[in-house]
């Protein structure tokens, strides 16, 4: 052999033992981070594939992060409405008809635990998760509901639900000698030889408006009575004549549309009677005169009765309504006064009046928009709930204009004037014509975004296993056969080694 191919050898074996440390080193990189490559270049063919799945992966991540926020605020938002249900329910509880128990404060011991309720329904309105609250529309700044004690009395000089309440009760009962805005008018009776032989008098509404009762139909079978029925004008009246005297047992109804446009009706009716009257009666005098007269101050007692009992809380729900009702941005409307009393109208309350929710109030048809959670391509998802909506405000509604009433004179009419509250604020907590209330239905809204929120975080991990599984078979490397080749070449070097260190170990002389 020349020496010039030992050189040759030499030069060889070291370029193979560089190589195979090169491929070595390369092989022990992939090995430790699991990749075939740390370049795009070093993947092949494939790597635009590869690309186009990471930027599906980053994508599915950020809409990852939108869901865990969103089921957060949704979670919260159906622990608050399902209380504030529960709420709904206790408060039909609370006001018992027949509960009337005056405390030392003035207040009846179902007021007191009503306005416990309504501290708690105020917090759980003004719950807020990372900065946003959850019943005040996209608002995310400020809690949606004001304080119990603000809503009630007021806040910087605007009215709150107690003032507004007892301008439409003065608006409603009226002036004094005039209770209900109905008019009595005197009796009048003519007699013929000093005997009476006609006597009349007149009920009468002092003006077109909505304030106080409307006349609807009077009935009745009394005997030598003649009866001027209303004619269905505003205002309206009616008047009633005596000729003659009527039988014991007779009866005239007359029936009373409240405020604020006559669709709830109350009744008055006596019945004719002799020896002594009892309650719904009028006693047949000793002409007709006297039964005019008679009839006429039980007319009139009835009227103050009612008007004491159901026109008062007709008006507090009136108040309560117009206070309360301002979804979409609707205005609260006050009694046009002072004077009150004998007001005909109303005005925009929207600078005067405390505005008890003060979050996200501008028109919508759908208010789960407010708040929208996109959480695929092309799919997005609202919960968004505000706090004056129906079933929400009406909780807060009834709760509140029951504590404001007042009962403190303790009277049997302020007993039967709180059951008549009690009974319309019921009413307003359950209608009459459902069976579920309007805490549910956004309830049941809210859900189904969940449902829908769930689903899709579901189709996410799918997509996404699915995505990083090709990734990892473009990108990766099998580390049990690249383990084993890594051995092999190990094992290979050593032996190269060996070689080489006998070809560079051979001398001029060794070779001769």
């Amino acid at each position: 052999m020349g020496i010039s191919s030992i050189t040759t050898s030499r030069g060889y074996l070291t370029q193979q033992l560089n190589k195979l440390s090169s491929t070595l080193s390369e092989k022990t990189s992939q090995l430790a981070t699991g990749k075939v490559s740390t370049t795009y270049g070093g993947v092949g063919n494939q790597r635009l594939l590869s690309m186009e799945l990471k930027q599906k992966v980053e994508r599915i991540e950020s809409y990852e992060e939108t869901i865990t926020m969103s089921r957060l605020h949704i979670k919260t938002l159906n622990l608050n409405l399902e209380r504030l249900e529960a709420l709904r329910i206790e408060s039909k509880s609370t006001m018992d008809l027949n509960n009337f128990q005056l405390q030392a404060d003035g207040q009846t011991s179902t007021q007191a635990t009503a306005e416990i309720l309504l501290t708690e329904a105020i917090s759980l309105l003004n719950a807020e998760v990372g900065g946003h609250y959850l019943f005040g529309g996209s608002d995310a700044n400020t809690n949606p509901v004001l304080e119990m004690s603000q809503i009630l009395d007021g806040v910087d000089g605007k009215a709150g639900l107690k003032q507004v309440m007892n301008e439409y009760w003065q608006a409603n009962k009226g002036p004094a000698g005039s209770e209900g805005r109905l008019t009595v008018s005197p009796l009048n009776t003519v007699l013929a030889a000093g005997v009476p032989v006609s006597s009349d008098f007149s009920i009468t509404e002092d003006g077109a408006h909505n304030f106080g009762f409307d006349i609807g139909s009077v009935t009745s079978s009394l005997s030598n009575m003649t009866l001027t029925p209303p004619a269905g004008a505003d205002p309206d009246s009616f008047g009633i004549e005596f000729t003659g005297q009527p039988q014991p047992g007779e009866k005239i109804t007359i029936e009373l549309g409240l405020p604020p446009d006559g669709s709830k009706t109350t009744k008055i009716e006596l019945t004719a009677a002799v020896g002594s009257a009892a309650e719904g009666e009028f006693l047949i005098g000793a002409d007709l005169a006297e039964t005019a007269a008679n009839l006429r101050t039980a007319i009139q007692s009835g009227i103050q009765q009612e008007a004491g009992i159901s026109l008062r809380a007709a008006s507090d729900e009136w108040a309560a309504n117009e206070f309360f009702n301002t979804f979409n941005g609707q205005v609260p409307n006050r009694v046009d006064g002072p004077p009150f009393d004998t007001a005909t109208g109303v005005v925009s309350g929207a600078a005067t009046t405390t505005s008890w929710y003060v979050g996200e109030n501008l028109p919508t048809l759908d208010p789960r928009q407010d708040k929208v959670a996109v959480v695929d391509d092309n799919l997005s998802l609202g919960y968004g709930v505000r706090a004056n909506e129906q079933g929400l405000a009406d909780v807060v509604k009834t709760l509140a204009t029951f504590v404001s009433a007042d009962f403190s004179s303790n009277s049997a009419m302020d007993k039967k004037y709180y059951g008549a509250l009690a009974d319309g604020m019921k009413a307003i907590l359950q209608p009459a014509d459902t069976d579920r209330s309007g805490i549910v239905d956004i309830t049941t809204e809210v859900a189904v975004a969940y449902k829908s929120i769930e689903n899709t975080a579901e189709r996410h991990q799918i997509r996404k296993s699915g995505y990083n599984t090709t990734v990892d078979q473009i990108e990766g490397v099998d580390k049990e056969l690249l383990a084993a080749e890594i051995l092999q070449m190990q094992t290979n070097i050593e032996a190269s080694y060996r070689a080489s260190s006998i070809v560079m170990q051979l001398s001029l002389a060794d070779y001769i």
